[in-house]
């Protein structure tokens, strides 16, 4: 059977991806946000996420 997977990420998720501070994750996640045009009430996917950052997507869902 497959693992499941969530669909969006946070800034929790956020800095257990790319090591960084909660303050630095809050940041990168605004930054990512802003980039996709995300109201303050829509969240982030991982896909976006990892666009965003040019990360590959199956080492970003391992993080999580």
């Amino acid at each position: 059977m497959s693992k499941k997977h969530r669909l969006c990420v946070n800034a929790k998720d956020v800095a257990a991806i790319l090591d960084l501070s909660t303050r630095q994750a809050q940041r990168k996640y605004q930054q990512a946000k802003d980039a996709h045009g995300k109201a303050k009430h829509q969240h982030l996917t991982v896909r976006e996420f990892a666009t965003y950052y040019g990360l590959p997507l199956e080492e970003v869902l391992e993080r999580l």
